[in-house]
């Protein structure tokens, strides 16, 4: 429990001499600034373990598209138009935007839990009424699929609103005890945990299929209906998280407004770097994930939909080594060139299925899986394991929240503009139109990833004394931040 004296420490002081300081008078650093047990090291990891499990609760929520897709083209037909499939899945994107952006704000100022218990909420009411939609089916396909949009855009504020703090406090959690493996922590708990999500989901509806034999409602009520007990074990695990001491010590005071002008005029170029590799990286990845159970279910002979889950799942495997060899990477050759490589194979096997698409679709549907799974491989193991890691490494602890929501919003505008685009450009340019856009704009993602900061050798806690220090430089000084 927390010690109810005050204990005033020199922050500036070297850690030693807190630590004497602290003993002298009788209680604990831990104790007086963030209520943290007397093993931070276990509180480190529990932190670190709340945020895997919401990464990988989010991630589920995101695979739920690509699944429901085959849903609803079997059981309604044309009447699930591509404008209404397009709709659906912007809403959870829209919706993502508006809680990045509101939860990056907000988990800077007041906590990086706090505003967590309201997202786990939203995502535990969408999924409930997403999982209800065919009790309105009466009322016409036209409200049934409003009503859809509805409940997938209050799961995407939710779903949004986690990525910020979670990703903030695994960062700082693991930067307390375990700085030299924080770049592989990152990526095990992001995207490892969501990309893993995917085949656990496909897998959950496959087994329902064979199950029911084929009854695909009841399928959809199978893997929404754990969609939503999964936030609610989160919001449970959230009773233990707490905030870590390199965010007390240099978050801005809550009554004072961040001076954001003069982030921009000192991060600004890193921001646009971020945003814009965030912004290509979900631009091609996401429409690729969600549209992948449509596109295998063109070319699975009679769209039979067991086959075309079994397809999806072996897709969906196939991605789970890249951010394995991502976390790998990232600390042996640098945040920059795992980027580098994974956008270079994006590059490699989207121009070859792209050029190969007729024969491999028509003559070799499980060459064509395989190939697509390695591209899917090598963007998480690459742009999908380190964007999100250098949008919170590379920024101060007092903006962290609000400098990754800033890219990671880009990055859900990105990912709603490609799905907006990407029914278009099949339908006129050809299916194999998109692989090769794809691979080039991956050229593009590339280039911003050489000349951004490499992350793995920056200081957390000497970036944000070079930070402070910078602020007093510019009039905004003294005790305007918390350290």
């Amino acid at each position: 429990m927390a010690s109810s004296v005050e204990l005033t420490v020199n922050p500036k002081a070297p850690d030693h001499q807190q630590g004497d300081e602290a003993k002298d008078a009788g209680v604990t650093i831990w104790d007086t600034e963030s209520d943290i047990s007397k093993n931070p090291k276990s509180i480190s990891w529990y932190v670190i373990f709340a945020s895997a499990l919401a990464n990988f609760s989010d991630g589920y929520q995101n695979n739920l598209s690509s699944n429901t897709n085959v849903v609803f083209k079997h059981t309604l037909g044309r009447a699930y138009t591509s404008t209404i499939q397009t709709r659906i899945s912007n809403a959870l994107l829209v919706g993502a935007v508006i809680g990045i952006i509101l939860l990056g704000y907000t988990c800077d100022i007041w906590s990086r839990r706090g505003g967590l218990w309201v997202t786990s909420s939203l995502v535990v009411v969408g999924s409930l009424l997403a999982t209800l939609v065919f009790q309105v089916q009466g009322q016409g396909v036209s409200d049934m699929m409003w009503y859809m949009t509805i409940a997938r855009g209050i799961t995407g504020v939710g779903v949004g609103g986690e990525y910020p703090p979670s990703a903030a406090a695994a960062l700082e959690g693991s930067n307390e005890h375990y700085d030299h493996i924080r770049g592989p922590i990152q990526v095990l708990t992001s995207t490892l945990m969501a990309t893993s999500a995917a085949p656990i989901g496909t897998a959950i509806y496959l087994l329902t299929l064979i199950a029911t034999n084929n009854n695909l409602i009841t399928a959809y009520h199978a893997i929404y209906s754990i969609s939503i007990f999964l936030p609610l074990f989160v919001a449970f695990l959230r009773f233990r998280m707490r905030d870590g001491l390199l965010f007390h010590r240099n978050k801005f005071k809550s009554k004072l407004s961040p001076p954001y002008l003069l982030v921009l005029k000192r991060y600004g170029w890193r921001l646009l770097g971020t945003s814009s590799a965030f912004f290509i990286y979900d631009f091609i990845n996401f429409p690729n994930s969600i549209m992948s159970a449509a596109i295998i279910n063109n070319v699975v002979p009679g769209k039979d939909v067991r086959q075309t889950a079994i397809w999806q799942f072996i897709l969906a495997l196939l991605a789970v080594p890249g951010p394995i060899v991502g976390s790998y990477l990232t600390n042996r050759i640098g945040r920059r060139w795992t980027g580098i490589a994974g956008w270079t194979g994006y590059i490699v096997l989207g121009f070859i299925i792209g050029g190969c698409y007729t024969s491999l679709t028509s003559n070799a549907i499980a060459a064509f899986v395989v190939l697509y799974g390695l591209m899917q491989s090598f963007g998480h193991m690459g742009p999908g394991a380190t964007i999100g890691l250098m949008s919170v490494e590379l920024y101060p602890t007092a903006v962290r929240g609000m400098s990754y929501g800033i890219s990671a919003a880009f990055g859900k505008a990105g990912a709603a503009v490609g799905t907006q685009v990407f029914t278009p450009i099949r339908d006129h340019a050809g299916p194999a139109s998109t692989f090769y856009l794809l691979g080039g704009l991956s050229i593009l993602g590339a280039g911003i990833y050489y000349i951004l900061p490499e992350g793995r050798d920056i200081d957390l806690a000497a970036e944000d004394e070079s930070f402070n220090i910078y602020l007093r430089s510019e009039g905004f000084g003294g005790d305007e931040v918390s350290s």
